[in-house]
This record gives structure tokens, sequence and C-alpha cells, in this order.
């Protein structure tokens, strides 16, 4: 069985903080338009049975945090995922609270990942599975027949799971 993790960087794919040399100065010093072009490349020749791309910040989510980082990653990073249609899961973290999140139109998971620390409220939003303020962490199985996602709380409880095979791999959610 093989996998594919793709991590990116994903502050400097974000204008606020490209625009902020001061505050965010990592941010500035990168060619961000070189990352998207090497995650296009790394799609383009991906072949595992499995891809997984993991950035600090989502591409959907319920927050109340500014809606300008969504939009760029969503015009930015989402666009290439879905072109290429071998990507399964998009896992983040920064909004500290489990989300699950299926968009019509896309056959990927967008997964957000809580703390274990600081939790925060949530509620649903448009393409919404599964939510939970819990504090917690995900672990991830993988094998040749199935994907296996669990969002565990802070007690290990496991209290929410995404499964993918081959029968749901590439089918889009259709709401």
């Amino acid at each position: 069985m093989k996998l594919r993790l793709v991590m990116l960087d994903t502050s400097p794919l974000i204008s606020k903080y490209r625009k902020d040399s001061e505050k965010y100065p990592d941010a500035v010093l990168q060619d961000d338009n070189r990352q998207l072009a090497w995650l296009d490349s790394v799609l383009t020749v991906a072949k595992e049975k499995w891809v997984l791309v993991v950035g600090h910040h989502p591409i959907y989510a319920e927050t109340n945090k500014s809606n300008s980082e969504r939009n760029d990653m969503q015009k930015r990073v989402d666009t290439l995922l879905r072109k290429h249609k071998n990507v399964d899961m998009y896992l983040c973290g920064h909004i500290h609270n489990f989300q699950h999140i299926r968009m019509t139109g896309s056959s990927i998971d967008y997964v957000v990942n809580s703390s274990a620390s600081l939790s925060r409220p949530v509620k649903t939003t448009e393409g919404t599975k599964f939510c939970s303020p819990e504090a917690g962490f995900s672990l991830i199985t993988a094998d040749n027949n199935n994907l296996i996602l669990h969002m565990i709380n802070a007690k290990g409880k496991v209290i929410y799971t995404i499964k993918r095979n081959d029968e749901t791999k590439n089918k889009t959610e259709m709401i």
C-alpha cells in the first residue's frame, strides 16, 4: 500500500500574511507561486492509492476568523486539489476544533483537527458532515482497501470516523 503525504506551508499562500512583513517576515520571504507550482507538479505525478495534503490553514471551515484566509486558500489551493482528482483529504488545524466538510462538486474530505490544549466553539456551515468543539487529536490508518481517520477526544474516545475506500474514493458529494 502506498500513501502520499504532501505538506504545505500555507501562511505564504494567504494575502494578509504576505502583506505584513513586520508581523509575518517568513511568509513574505517565500515564493508562494513556486510552492503552488511544486504542489501542482507533485499531484500530477502522484500515483499512490491515497493522497493527503496537509497545511496549517483551512480551505473550508466554520470560524469567526477572517474569511480572507479561506478565500485565498480556496482560490489558490483548492483549485489545484480539485484539478487533480487524486486528493483524498486536505488536513489542517488553525481553528482549534473538529470539522469534517464535503463540498458540492468535490470528492475531497476537508478535515479540521482540534487541539489537545485549546478548543473553540463551532457550529455547522455549508458542507458540514461533523463538527465538535472538543479538544483532541486525529489518528489515520490506511491499507490497500481503506483510508480511515478517527477524531479522538481528550478522554481517548473516538467521536467521529471518516472512511474512504474504492467505492467512495472518487465520488463527489451531492447535496
